[in-house]
């Protein structure tokens, strides 16, 4: 049986949603939502008084620094979005579970073998802006308290918190079976291999530690556990009401004791879940506790808070351009040291790898525009010795899968040359978004763009312009799939195939940038092996990306070993240069003996290439921006050169009946 975890995001609730069908049919273990669930903020116009070119800079210093941002140019112009309240959020939130297909996903499915076993799958996942209230959302949003409460009720949807519980049946039902056979209690109790406090009840939103700190105010990040070596065994008692939720192997976090508010700070003691066969997955939250965009011309300045916050901190010093909070940099830390898992998923809302365009914030948000955090997000995953992590991303209306490759920098000598060739590790990035509109459709979340006649300007716009810039921009950490790649994935298939995974084998995707501008998600399924050496060399992980059309292969494709993730085995594929790692080892000011230095795995393009590159770009969108108003100016000169020409034929006729 094929172990699999879906993900999506950027879906509008009143736009067609046609990809939960295939969702559902793909019957994965969770869904994860990456942000934008729904769009609860309003558009109203574009600021083209913010157009321009400036630095990027603290007040204090009022120089060019570390945590300088550049020069930054802000064009085309940012939106302008009117900021949702708590109850605006909430109804949209009550919009998307009102989509049917939705719903029937998160009710569930029973078991093809056994038709009175229920499983639904575990929903989680977490907020952008647009989920969030607030467009490209930060720490001054006047509601985030509120908007976090009401994202953690959209996960729980579907699911009662009744007496402590979760659905009343499936309580009853296992009170019940408790009576009837209490023996059955005490073996799995004593039995870690049974899921017994996830077989039959749902999550408790009440003790939900991301619950308690969106009470807080902290924000909704969190890490959930999924244990595949677990037993999916159903109630004892075959009139007993029998619902798996995540499929049995979701780890509730008391048992997981990776979440450091649940253990206190870092476990150091024993799990009693397989560290062969799990899966965690980190949501954090880039929007509650982040430091505001510039706007315009504005400079980024040192607040008092921010200050304190660090002068206290005896652990991390948070960034002064930050996403994530001194709290939840605390938490992630901790959360990583606690973590056995086989495979850590860490899920953003930002994209990570990317350096696209030089705008600021507010036109392209990633988290190059704030460096200092991404190398401390770098730093913290690749120093705290998590096995095989996988980064996860939404927000950019397309699915795209990029990598890095990073070395320690303690590896570079003088700045100038390396101690000795040093082993690289990969890090792989999976953004998928656009579940109701994308590049391939319309970039627009506005319904308006979707219907005639706007629909045929925006699809067109849409598809050319990313299109263009997918084949002029050096965008190096764009994984490239060869032929050879697809060979290895086949034999590794073909490999590990046998009877009870035959009918489950899928294979597809391009060769090629893998890229997909089409409405997407995406699927992570994972292979354990039961291998002597603890099974961490043997397994591997599938990454698909699925269009809307249903019963065909997927449109990307890509397998890694686990092995190959933890940087056990080299990954093919890298051609970056030892230079290049010095080139961004020196942008960086001499990067301290701790930190790693990340660069694409294509190596880094050449000063003209990009410059060029990014002219092309900004030419095909002006191009295309202007299209239809020169267009409609052409029309109008059209029809006035013809009432002219037809008041000139005229005047003649007229002169005649005078004359006569």
């Amino acid at each position: 049986m094929p172990y699999r975890i879906a993900i999506g995001s950027c879906s509008h609730p009143l736009l067609p949603q046609p990809l939960w069908k295939i969702i559902r049919a793909r019957q994965p273990t969770a869904f994860i939502w990456g942000g934008d669930a729904v769009y609860s903020d309003r558009f109203n116009g574009r600021n083209w008084t913010a157009v321009g070119l400036h630095r990027v800079h603290d007040d204090e210093s009022n120089a060019t620094s570390k945590n300088d941002g550049g020069w930054r140019l802000t064009f085309p112009p940012p939106s302008i979005h009117l900021d949702a309240t708590p109850d605006i959020i909430r109804h949209w939130y009550e919009e998307q579970w009102g989509v049917e297909d939705y719903r029937r996903f998160v009710e569930g499915w029973y078991d093809a073998e056994n038709s009175t076993q229920l499983t639904r799958p575990l929903i989680y996942g977490i907020i952008d802006d647009h989920d969030y209230g607030q467009n490209n959302g930060d720490l001054t949003y006047q509601y985030k308290q509120e908007s976090n409460l009401a994202f953690v009720d959209f996960l729980y949807s579907g699911v009662a918190d009744e007496n402590q519980c979760g659905e009343r049946d499936v309580c009853e039902a296992s009170q019940d079976e408790s009576d009837e056979n209490p023996s059955k209690d005490m073996e799995e109790e004593n039995n870690p291999k049974i899921m017994h406090s996830s077989r039959t009840k749902s999550k408790i939103k009440s003790s939900d530690p991301m619950y308690q700190r969106a009470i807080d105010g902290k924000g909704v990040y969190g890490v959930q556990l999924f244990d595949f070596s677990r037993t999916r065994e159903g109630s004892s008692s075959p009139s007993s009401s029998q619902m798996l939720r995540g499929g049995g192997y979701w780890v509730p976090d008391e048992d997981a004791k990776i979440d450091p508010d649940i253990t206190g700070g870092t476990n150091t003691e024993d799990v009693n879940y397989s560290t062969t066969h799990s899966v965690a997955i980190f949501a954090l939250d880039v929007r509650s506790n982040k430091t505001p965009w510039p706007k315009g011309k504005q400079t980024i300045t040192t607040t008092t808070a921010k200050d304190d916050i660090r002068s206290n901190s005896t652990s991390i010093n948070a960034p002064m351009l930050d996403f994530l909070g001194q709290h939840q940099w605390e938490w992630f830390q901790s959360a990583l040291a606690n973590s056995r898992a086989t495979v850590n998923i860490i899920v953003s809302g930002l994209q990570i790898h990317p350096e696209r365009f030089p705008n600021d914030g507010n036109v392209v948000e990633e988290w190059s525009k704030f460096p200092e955090a991404r190398q401390m997000l770098y730093d913290m995953i690749l120093n705290s010795g998590v096995r095989s992590p996988l980064l996860v991303s939404g927000d950019v209306h397309m699915a795209q899968i990029m990598r890095k490759d990073c070395i320690p920098s303690s590896a570079i000598m003088n700045g100038s040359s390396f101690k000795s060739s040093p082993q690289t590790r990969p890090l792989i990035e999976i953004t998928t978004s656009g579940m109701t509109h994308s590049w391939g459709t319309s970039f627009s979340s506005q319904p308006k763009n979707h219907r005639m006649p706007l629909k045929l300007y925006t699809y067109f716009v849409s598809r050319v312009f990313m299109t263009v810039c997918h084949f002029v921009c050096p965008w190096n950490d764009i994984v490239i799939r060869t032929v050879e790649d697809v060979n290895r994935e086949a034999d590794e298939r073909a490999a590990r195939q046998d009877e009870d995974n035959e009918k489950h084998l899928l294979s597809g995707g391009r060769t090629g940038k893998q890229y997909y501008l089409g409405l997407n998600f995406a699927e992570l399924e994972f292979d354990f092996h039961d291998e002597e050496d603890g099974g961490n060399s043997g397994g591997a992980v599938t990454a698909r990306i699925f269009g809307k059309q249903e019963n065909e292969p997927p449109k990307l494709e890509m397998r890694w070993s686990f092995d190959q993730l933890s940087g056990g085995s080299d990954l093919p594929g890298i051609t970056a240069k030892l230079h290049d790692f010095l080139t961004l080892g020196n942008r960086y000011n001499a990067p301290l003996e701790h930190e790693w230095i990340c660069a694409p795995h294509r190596g880094l393009a050449s000063i003209y290439h990009e410059y060029a590159a990014n002219i092309i770009a900004f030419l095909t969108f002006c191009f295309l921006f202007f299209l239809p108003h020169g267009i409609f100016l052409l029309l109008l000169i059209q029809a006035r050169r013809k009432w002219s020409q037809r008041k000139d034929t005229s005047r003649p006729n007229e002169n005649i009946v005078h004359s006569n």
